[in-house]
């Protein structure tokens, strides 16, 4: 297991330090004394997601309207966990697709090998003759678009579920 807190983890650290009486800067420097805090009472950090840029606008809103801290990164620790909760969620119906993509592409070959020993004379079939060729050619044609066709509901789901 990490050792590491996550953000959120941060962020109510800070919120439990600015409702224990800190002042907004203070409560931010208990959380991390060397971190630098800007001319607005944000906390200045080289990233740039969605989490620290939402931590340092509730920052500001907190030095400059008087606005508890603590509330305000209460509402902001929420709202991450959503977030983080929804892309579970995303990750786990992406992992069903690309499962059942897995077993629909292989049922084709389980199929004929199943043919084949039920019966195997189907091999003399499908090998020796032009329209066994055409049926494996075929066959392999509609195997290969529908995998394609997967990947590619795959990857749309991928870029259009981004979580806010």
């Amino acid at each position: 297991m990490n050792a590491q807190p996550t953000d959120v983890e941060r962020i109510v650290a800070v919120a439990a330090g600015s409702r224990a009486g800190l002042g907004a800067a203070d409560a931010w420097r208990a959380w991390d004394p060397a971190l630098t805090l800007d001319g607005d009472g944000a906390p200045a950090w080289d990233r740039e997601d969605a989490l620290a840029a939402e931590a340092r606008a509730a920052a500001r809103l907190a030095h400059a309207s008087g606005v508890p801290l603590a509330d305000v990164l209460d509402a902001l620790a929420r709202v991450e966990r959503a977030r983080i909760g929804a892309a579970r969620r995303r990750q786990a119906a992406l992992a069903g697709a690309r499962a059942s993509a897995r077993v629909l592409a292989w049922l084709p070959a389980v199929g004929m090998a199943l043919g084949l020993a039920v019966e195997p004379r189907t091999a003399t079939v499908l090998l020796g003759t032009p329209f066994g060729w055409a049926l494996l050619g075929a066959s392999g044609l509609l195997v290969w678009l529908g995998r394609w066709w997967m990947r590619r509901l795959v990857r749309s789901a991928v870029a259009a579920g981004g979580v806010p």
